[in-house]
């Protein structure tokens, strides 16, 4: 129940975020990603690198402000053999600023930051979901109008509690590369 009432309260923010703005030329994107999660510190002892994937969505809101709302899914084999497997699942409502600006280059360099939940499965024996906080990059090239070509770095950090999971803050860092489509 908390898992979804954080991510309405991300959906939410974005709608309010964009209100008001219609007299400028608003865009918005979605987006697919793919890629891997790197666990880090001592999230390490049970979980491995794994595949991850992502979607997300965008809007732009001021000159080179974006409000994005972005779910990333990572797999994480188990660090030790025969341990369960680690899913993290990462919610995430972020403001982005293009630094780059208006430029008439087809490059794009968003910096992210922004908080919401990592939601841990393991490997259906507990779940646990946590606060977390993000920070990380879209580094795009508008392929054409509407298709941006990019990759995705960012670091994602939960405020664990160290009884459930081994540690107090949970590091995961999800790098992708995706395509976006704007309208």
């Amino acid at each position: 129940m908390k898992f979804s009432k954080i991510g309405m309260l991300m959906v939410a923010l974005a709608v309010i975020s964009t209100t008001g703005v219609a007299a400028q030329e608003t865009k918005f994107y979605v987006e697919g990603r793919g890629g891997f999660a790197v666990p880090t510190f001592n999230i390490t002892d049970a979980a491995d690198p794994g595949p991850a994937f992502g979607v997300g969505f965008g809007a732009n809101v001021a000159p080179s402000i974006w409000v994005i709302a972005d779910a990333d899914f990572g797999f994480h084999p188990n660090a030790t053999t025969g341990g369960p497997d680690i899913n993290v699942y990462h919610f995430m409502g972020k403001f982005g600023y293009d630094v780059l600006g208006s430029s008439e280059s087809p490059w794009s360099v968003i910096l992210t930051a922004g908080g919401g939940a990592l939601h841990f499965d393991i490997d259906g024996i507990a779940s646990f979901t946590y606060p977390a906080i993000n920070a990380g990059a879209k580094i795009g090239y508008a392929a054409t109008e509407n298709v941006t070509l990019f990759l995705n770095p960012q670091g994602d950090i939960a405020f664990s509690d160290e009884a459930e999971v081994g540690t107090t803050n949970s590091c995961v860092w999800p790098f992708s590369a995706g395509v976006a489509i704007r309208f």
